[in-house]
């Protein structure tokens, strides 16, 4: 087996869960391949991978907890921008209490589950309003988790299709395929 395929399956190993200080302990090559921007879950992997699990995740910790409007944590329970709020925060991502200000944040992804990654934040509006009035988190498969006010606490759900009450108006990717964070408008 040659060195760089040692290397190759070791990145592989080593998963999402290898912290920096473990990288800057690895022995030479490894190190230096690290150093340079490898990608840690393995050469096949899209970056960001590691950063749209932990968002899943901690979305999935949340399920049902209740609705209550104006509030973002396990312990009060979440409004549908409180959810968003509290599950980027926790890759480092500072987002809006308010599900209108974060269509405005990171950059404006095509509305289709197709081009939708895990992590990106869909937005909604109620009938023909242009007016975004709820937010929820794309975890893949089309499906989201978001705090529903109908079924009062933190559910998983498939993507409303069009015509339903809520109309999905847009989709904003805030996660980076290299870093945690986007801020700003298109």
């Amino acid at each position: 087996m040659t060195l760089a395929t040692r290397l190759l399956l070791t990145l592989a190993l080593l998963g999402a869960s290898a912290s920096a200080a473990a990288a800057q302990d690895a022995p030479g090559p490894l190190a230096a391949l690290l150093a340079r921007g490898a990608n840690r879950d393995g050469p096949f992997a899209k970056r960001g991978t590691a950063v749209a699990n932990a968002v899943v995740q901690r979305a999935r910790e949340q399920l049902g907890r209740r609705y209550r409007f104006a509030a973002a944590s396990p312990d009060r329970g979440f409004d549908c921008s409180g959810l968003v709020k509290y599950v980027l925060k926790s890759v480092g991502v500072e987002l809006p209490h308010n599900a209108a200000r974060i269509a405005h944040e990171g950059e404006r992804v095509e509305a289709d589950t197709a081009t939708m990654r895990p992590g990106d934040l869909l937005l909604f509006g109620r009938g023909r309003s242009t007016r975004i009035s709820h937010v929820g988190i794309y975890i893949g498969d089309g499906r989201m988790i978001h705090a529903s006010t109908s079924q009062r606490r933190v559910v998983e759900t498939r993507v409303p299709a069009r015509g339903a009450s809520l109309n999905l108006r847009s989709v904003r990717r805030v996660l980076r395929d290299s870093t945690t964070a986007r801020s700003g408008s298109d």
